[in-house]
């Protein structure tokens, strides 16, 4: 195992605009990814600009 599959991850509820949230679904299987690592991606990016 790496060092990333070894991080614990938290299962959280959100409210997100239906419409974003399909978006989002479909980016995931377009790019392969599980949804909740497109949601981490893009946290991770947003949150590096700050």
């Amino acid at each position: 195992m790496t060092g990333k599959d070894q991080v614990k991850k938290e299962t959280t509820s959100i409210k997100v605009d239906p419409n974003l949230w399909k978006k989002a679904k479909i980016r995931a299987v377009e790019t392969d990814m599980d949804l909740s690592d497109l949601v981490e991606k893009a946290l991770k990016a947003w949150l590096k600009d700050e």
